[in-house]
This record gives C-alpha cells, sequence and structure tokens, in this order.
C-alpha cells in the first residue's frame, strides 16, 4: 500500500503563557521547521490577558468550551484548506474545544502533551514539594481540594472542569497525542489504565522528542572551559531553585560560579539568599545560553517534577557539557551516570554539593565529543522532521481509512 502524502497545509495552535517557557519555544521552533521544509503553515495563537472584567467574568466558562474557538478555527480550515490541526497548548483561552472544529471539519488533529495535564489540572504531578499521583488514581477532584492550580481552589477548579468535561464528551480519545519522551508515554498509558473510563485511544498515542538545534563545532576541551555551572530556567520551585542555591551556600567561597539564568517568582528569594559565587543573569537570548553552556563545565538541572522533556540537558549535551541533575523523572532519564553527568538525590542540597565536588574530580573523565555525537543524532533538526512526518503520515492513513 503506497504512503499517504503528507499535508502540506499545516495549522499551528498555541495559547501562551503569561510567562514565557519551553512551551512556546517548542511551537516556534517546529514552525519554522516546517516552513524550511516547504510546508504551508497558519498559526492560530492566543495569550492568556483575559482582558477586561466581562471578559475575566466569562474566562472559566470559555476555557472549557470557547464557541469562539470553533468558529474562528472551522473558518481557518476551510479559507486555508488545512490539512492537519497541531495542537500544542489550549489552556485557557483557547480550550480543548479547537478539537470540536476539527471533527467538524473531518480534519486530523494531534496535539503534542507538554506536561501531564489531561490527568493532572497542575500538569506537573506534584504537590507540596513532591511528586503526587493522585488525581490519575483518584479523580481530578483531589487538585480543586488541594487548591493544585495557582494555590487557588476556584482556579482549580475550572481547570479541573475544563478535562472533567472533555473526558464526558470523549474529545481525547478522537484525538492524536503526541508525548516527548518515552518516560511520559509509558506513565500515560500507566494512567489510563488506572483510570475508570479511558480518557485517551493508546493506539492514538505517539512519542517525539523536541529537536534541539546542532552546533557546527567539536565540543570545547574541558581544560578550556570555566570554571561555572549554569543553570537555565524558570526561576521557581519545582525547578529546584531553591536546592541549587541552598547547595552552595554549603559549597563556600571554592565552589565553582553558578550562573542562573531566566526569571520567576522566586527570584527575590534566590537574590537574597545567593553566596558571592552565584550570579544572576536574567533571561537570556536562546544563542546567548547555548555559548554559555558551551562554555561551562556542566548544566544543572535540580527539579523536583517528573517535567515534560528535559530540554536543558539535551542542549547541554548537544554541546558536549555534561549535566548533574536530580534523579527523577525525564532529567534523571536523560542523564546517564558517569557518562554524560552525574546524579543527586531531588531536594537534596547537600547531595548536590556532593555531586559539584565530585564532578571537579572526574569532569575531565567525560567523553564530550562522544556525549556531543549522541545527543546530535537523537535530537537533531532533520530526525526531528522525520520522525514528526511519520507521525503526520501514520494519521492521515488511520484518519482515512
Amino acid at each position: 500500500m503506497p504512503q499517504p502524502e503528507q499535508p502540506h497545509t499545516i495549522l499551528l495552535v498555541h495559547c501562551h503563557y503569561r510567562l514565557p517557557g519551553g512551551e512556546d519555544a517548542v511551537f516556534a521552533a517546529e514552525c519554522a521547521m516546517l516552513q524550511a521544509h516547504g510546508h504551508r503553515v497558519i498559526t492560530y495563537e492566543r495569550n492568556n490577558d483575559a482582558g477586561g472584567l466581562a471578559q475575566k467574568l466569562l474566562l472559566p466558562l470559555r476555557a472549557i468550551y470557547s464557541t469562539k474557538t470553533v468558529r474562528e478555527v472551522r473558518a481557518l480550515i476551510r479559507k486555508e484548506q488545512v490539512d492537519l490541526v497541531h495542537v500544542h497548548n489550549t489552556l485557557l483561552t483557547i480550550s480543548p474545544s479547537v478539537f470540536q472544529a476539527c471533527f467538524k471539519e473531518h480534519v486530523p488533529a494531534v496535539q503534542t502533551l507538554h506536561n501531564f495535564r489531561i490527568f493532572c489540572p497542575n500538569g506537573i504531578l506534584m504537590r507540596d514539594g513532591h511528586v503526587c499521583e493522585e488525581c490519575p488514581q483518584h479523580g481530578l477532584g483531589c487538585a480543586v481540594r488541594h487548591s493544585c492550580y495557582r494555590g487557588s481552589r476556584a482556579q482549580s477548579l475550572v481547570c479541573a472542569g475544563i478535562y472533567a468535561f472533555h473526558r464526558l464528551l470523549g474529545t481525547y480519545r478522537k484525538v492524536n497525542l503526541i508525548t516527548l519522551t518515552e518516560f511520559d508515554r509509558s506513565k500515560l498509558l500507566e494512567f489510563n489504565r488506572k483510570a475508570s473510563r479511558p480518557v485517551f485511544t493508546p493506539e492514538r498515542l505517539y512519542c517525539k522528542p523536541n529537536g534541539v538545534a546542532a552546533p557546527n563545532h567539536s565540543p570545547l576541551p574541558w581544560a578550556q572551559r570555566k570554571n561555572q555551572i549554569v543553570f537555565a530556567g524558570r526561576l521557581e520551585e519545582l525547578k529546584g531553585l531553591r536546592t541549587a542555591i541552598e547547595a552552595w551556600q554549603l559549597l563556600g567561597p571554592d565552589a565553582p560560579q553558578l550562573i542562573v539564568a531566566g526569571t520567576g517568582p522566586l527570584e527575590a528569594w534566590a537574590k537574597e539568599n545567593a553566596p558571592d559565587t552565584v550570579t544572576f543573569t536574567g533571561q537570556l537570548p536562546h544563542g546567548t545560553l547555548t555559548e554559555l553552556l558551551d562554555q561551562s563545565r556542566a548544566a544543572l538541572c535540580p527539579s523536583l517534577c517528573y517535567e515534560s522533556f528535559a530540554l536543558i540537558p539535551a542542549e547541554a549535551h548537544a554541546v558536549g557539557t555534561p549535566v548533574l541533575a536530580s534523579d527523577l523523572g525525564n532529567v534523571g532519564a536523560a542523564v546517564q551516570e558517569g557518562i554524560d553527568g552525574l546524579h543527586f538525590a531531588p531536594g537534596n542540597a547537600a547531595a548536590l554539593a556532593d555531586a559539584v565536588r565530585k564532578l571537579q574530580n572526574v569532569g575531565e573523565t567525560f567523553d564530550l565529543t562522544a556525549m556531543q555525537q549522541k545527543a546530535c543524532q537523537a535530537y537533531n533538526a532533520e530526525q526531528n522532521y522525520r520522525e514528526l512526518m511519520t507521525i503526520y503520515r501514520e494519521i492521515m492513513r488511520n484518519e482515512n481509512s
């Protein structure tokens, strides 16, 4: 049987969060990748600025089902003759009702799952600083009881309501889904089996990592690297920044310099408590961050949650830089102990301090060139594009059969 043609006109859908993050970067990168390969890309984008009082009052209802989204996306599909719709984020102002537009227009739909939100309203399977799988096991009402979304019971009720409503509609059973890692895929399949009624169709679940730009030079030798370690990401509890600051307090004045790149709610606390061996740069352009990783002895990923895709480890390995990673979820799975980095117990500042000391002793034994080659083979743009097209073609074949 001949393979179905890959889609020519693709509608990419994304709702931007108030604070820019990895999902926004992936959305932009995938858009550019598809355009570079000759696809016609249409975008439907919104942000979560609710506007005036009337809009804010209506937001909870529109977050569950937006007739505006359905109307506008149906019109776009017809006008642009869209072959396939690829969704990245629907929370809050787009809403999962975007898929109803696809169903009504008989156009295949796929969503990249950047988090665990279809089972966990706060998306990260974490509560009170620890991994929590209560909602997948006992229902979305657990998130409301614990005020898991933004610390608000009202907002948690809205978020839980979105996914409860679309479970009743069976929305996600008709949508194709892409996880970013095998860890995510196995977790979602586990949760789906335990659900009283399947939330999604296992045969519609695919796995494809994000792409990472490959450098055009060999990694900088260990001896030429600056005695510094890079933490890059949102400055918040779940990323483990507090653990990092406490570890550098323990390491004392002889610690390698810790470069903290990013902004977020924990920034003020971190600056107030950080020793002189910690430097804050704010949000950095991607190219500048890549150069920083290239010059440093390690990237630091002390995450306290599973994460959805370990982007910083992938980008660090792509320039031949080892990673110090908490031994948890996708961040832990991205690092092979003693091969391309070191593990430490999540949330344990003393264990992180020990890992930093160990790195100083064993860092020069890492094969930085092999580390880079492996990462570039796994995450390079061409490989990423081929994997995405394989998924697209299978989706279109299944939809047309």
